[in-house]
């Protein structure tokens, strides 16, 4: 490795890369060589799913990339929609934070991905899906759970829950507003990427979480949860269809993406806020 990385040097003309007994660092130079070699790796490994897709029916891969539980009718319906008018195309997903989806977008390792956005970056396009309200829940061992009329004073100094996102990016920043409010005890009790994993941490009785209200909706009416102050809808979340123009998309791709606009354009605002008025 040090006899490629040597000779690398000598081809760009730069040092790459400050190496010794314990420690590597990459200069200016080598951060470049870095990225543009990640992007070049990306467009090439991007390569059979675009030629997956040179016949005249669709039966290439979708690969979509989403962050944990976005959970929405209108996904759903573009999930259905899809496979009806392409029964011979399939689906490749992974679960990824927020942040690593921009993460492998800017590596141009994928074309495009769903999840919350709280700051638009200029080289990736949004497209905006729907915006849900989260709330803070605990689990049926929790002191607070059937306590009704509480204030958000109250739940000062109790043990919290969060999403890693939460914590080391804004991408959640109106669950980090809310969660300084209320004032929770340091450290957390509980930190996960995914909010399957958050919810079974409240359920459980570690302490206190915040899960959309729409999806939290089922295990209140099972027992499983109860909410918390604030009762109000804040919190917001608002989830997009990130694209990197950067990257060619597969035509399984880019058909489901016309397809999931297509149906949430036809759907008006107010029916993609949740929870959605009674």
């Amino acid at each position: 490795m040090s006899s490629a990385l040597k000779k690398l040097e000598e081809q760009v003309g730069h040092k790459l890369a400050i190496r010794g007994p314990t420690a590597f660092s990459l200069t200016d130079a080598g951060k470049i060589i870095y990225r543009e070699a990640r992007e070049i790796c990306g467009s090439i490994d991007r390569v059979s799913t675009l030629v997956a897709d040179l016949t005249g029916e669709l039966t290439g891969t979708v690969n979509l990339t989403i962050a944990s539980h976005m959970t929405s009718p209108l996904i759903d319906r573009a999930f259905s929609e899809f496979h009806r008018r392409h029964p011979r195309a399939t689906f490749a997903t992974t679960i990824m934070t927020s942040p690593e989806i921009m993460a492998s977008m800017a590596d141009s390792t994928i074309y495009f991905g769903i999840g919350p956005v709280s700051t638009m970056r200029s080289e990736f396009e949004y497209f905006h899906i729907f915006k849900e309200h989260c709330g803070f829940y605990c689990g049926p061992g929790h002191r607070f759970f059937g306590v009704e009329n509480l204030q958000l004073s109250d739940l000062e100094n109790e043990r919290a829950i969060t999403y890693r996102a939460a914590v080391f990016s804004d991408v959640l920043q109106s669950i980090t507003d809310m969660r300084h409010q209320a004032k929770f005890a340091d450290p957390f009790v509980g930190v996960s990427n995914h909010m399957e994993e958050v919810r079974r941490m409240i359920i459980t009785g570690l302490g206190i979480g915040p899960i959309p209200i729409h999806v939290a909706a089922r295990d209140v009416r099972d027992g499983l949860m109860w909410r918390l102050p604030p009762y109000e809808l804040v919190m917001p979340l608002d989830i997009y269809l990130i694209t990197n123009p950067r990257v060619r998309p597969s035509r399984s791709e880019q058909a489901f993406i016309e397809t999931l606009k297509e149906i949430v354009n036809a759907t008006p605002y107010e029916q993609r806020v949740y929870p959605t008025a009674e």
